[in-house]
Order: structure tokens, then C-alpha cells, then sequence
């Protein structure tokens, strides 16, 4: 609840971040990707040691989550939109550490491609709860990385089921680090697990309420009507401008602190952290969110 008076209180500021040059911003997002794993490992280090027992594990592990929802996945999410190589290689590691390298593949390939249409399974549909979006869009979104990637190696005619399949090889990766925690204490596995999963809701809350009830037709151009924004300026620092998610959909590699806002965009009635208790409460969120819809992107049953 803090972080949402602190959002209130800031206010917000329109103009892209130009205060940052040079190599500054790329600095930001190297030390957000070390960071989270530092905090990762110092989670599982001190389970290890005994240092954090009993309950205070899955506390522990929730509390990390947290931190690898709001800082780890967001800044792989800049990442692996990277031209270079070694971004991209630095995003999906801190994606893999959360269980969710599949992201890597469904959302630059799927994703944005299909954003508001029904065969996007990361976009929220009109009068969906964010419990319902949940149960659909997880096992949605591995599914759809398994047929994008099944897609791919059948135009460049690489077998399927081989090394060459990187959902293949992610999702052995990671039931091997389970495994491998498992083995060494199965309290550090726990913890390691309640983490991924704080951090995986903390992650499909953002894209419930990014692109939520905004339809747009199979074959019609992405356009700013298409995904809500924030201008707040805490949401904005503390999401490295993740909340200009309209114009980050018109340019998906454009650096951060480039990004724009757009007038035709539909704003969010609060922050990124401010709309979370409201999308808890179904009723309110709809009452809320539902006469901020434009008409260009109304569903057609609304």
C-alpha cells in the first residue's frame, strides 16, 4: 500500500528520460540482471546454511520473488528485446532462474505479433479476472512457445525433437537446477520454487492489466490504442519505463529510456503498483478500467 501513496505522490512527467547518456542506461539494466541473481542466490545460500528455517523459508522465498518479479523479469524482458547477443544471453539466465525461459520465445515471436487477438494467450481479455488469466495464460503461454518453436525449426527443416529446440533445452535446464536443489537440501528447493512463483504472478499481473479488454482484429496494425500506458513517474523509474508499454509495442528493441508516450494510448486510472489492489478485487477493477476502454478498441460483445 506505500508504493502506491509514493506512486500518488510523485506524480508523473511525459517527456521521455533523456538525463540518461552514454553508457549509463545499459549500466542500469547490467547491475538489475546481477542483482537478481545475487538476490537468488543469497536466497538459497541461506536456507542452505540454516540461516532461514521453518516458515520463514516460504516467507523468504515470496519476499525474493518479489524482488525477481519487480526488478529480475522486467529488466530480462529489456534484455532480451536487445540486438546483442550477450544482452539477450543475460536476459534469458535470469528468466531461467525464475522457471520461465520460455518467455523468452513467446513473447518476442508470439506475443507481440498477436497482441489482442484471441490467439494472444498474454493478453487479457474484456471481464476476464485476473485469478481466471492466471489459470489461462500460463499454461498458455508454454504451449504457445512450444508451437512457436515447433514452427521454427520446421521452416529451417531442423528436427523437433533435438538439441536445436530451445524450449527443449530450457525447460530440461531448469528441471535440472530443481533436481540439483532438490537433491542438495529439499528446503532450498522450496525456496527456490515459492520465489519462481511469486515472481511468475508478479509478472502475469503486468500483463493482465497492459493490454486488458483491448481487441484489435487478426491482420490490423499494432497501434497505441492497443496497450495501456502510465506516465507516473514511479512506475516509470522503478519498471525502467515498462509502463510506456504503447510505445514499446510500436518499436520492441527501442532502448528504455527512449521511450514515449503516446496521447491516443489508454491511460491506466493509477500506476503499475497502484492498480494492483484494484485488479485483486474484480468488481472494482472492472468498475474502474472498463469506461477508460476507447471505442477503437472496444470487444465487440462490450
Amino acid at each position: 500500500m506505500i508504493m502506491t501513496f509514493i506512486e500518488r505522490f510523485f506524480g508523473k512527467e511525459d517527456r521521455a528520460d533523456n538525463d540518461l547518456h552514454g553508457i549509463a542506461p545499459d549500466l542500469v539494466i547490467l547491475w538489475q540482471a546481477v542483482s537478481h541473481i545475487i538476490a537468488i542466490a543469497s536466497l538459497l545460500y541461506g536456507i542452505y546454511q540454516g540461516a532461514i528455517t521453518s516458515w520463514f523459508i516460504l516467507s523468504a522465498g515470496a519476499s525474493t520473488g518479489l524482488y525477481a518479479g519487480q526488478v529480475g523479469i522486467v529488466n530480462a524482458h529489456e534484455l532480451i528485446h536487445r540486438k546483442q547477443y550477450g544482452f539477450r544471453l543475460l536476459g534469458i539466465i535470469n528468466l531461467t532462474l525464475v522457471n520461465y525461459a520460455h518467455f523468452y520465445v513467446e513473447h518476442i515471436r508470439g506475443h507481440h505479433k498477436y497482441v489482442g487477438t484471441l490467439r494472444d494467450p498474454a493478453t487479457a481479455r474484456y471481464g476476464e479476472t485476473y485469478y481466471h488469466f492466471l489459470l489461462r495464460t500460463i499454461p498458455g503461454q508454454y504451449r504457445s512457445a512450444w508451437q512457436l518453436e515447433r514452427e521454427r525449426l520446421s521452416k529451417q527443416t531442423k528436427p523437433f525433437w533435438s538439441i536445436n529446440n530451445f524450449i527443449l533445452r530450457a525447460t530440461l535446464v531448469q528441471l535440472l537446477i530443481i533436481l540439483a536443489l532438490g537433491l542438495l537440501s529439499l528446503q532450498v528447493m522450496i525456496g527456490y520454487l515459492a520465489c519462481s512463483l511469486m515472481a511468475i504472478i508478479l509478472l502475469e499481473y503486468v500483463n493482465y492489466i497492459e493490454h486488458y479488454g483491448l481487441v484489435r482484429e487478426t491482420g490490423q496494425r499494432v497501434r497505441a490504442v492497443h496497450s495501456w500506458q502510465s506516465d507516473l513517474t514511479f512506475s516509470r523509474y522503478n519498471l525502467i519505463e515498462l509502463s510506456r508499454h504503447a510505445d514499446h509495442h510500436n518499436y520492441a528493441s527501442k532502448p528504455y529510456h527512449t521511450l514515449i508516450s503516446y496521447d491516443e494510448s489508454p491511460v491506466l486510472p493509477y500506476g503499475y503498483f497502484g492498480c494492483f489492489y484494484y485488479v485483486l478485487i474484480p468488481p472494482l477493477w472492472f468498475r474502474l478500467i472498463h469506461p477508460r476502454i476507447p471505442d477503437a478498441s472496444q470487444p465487440v460483445h462490450a
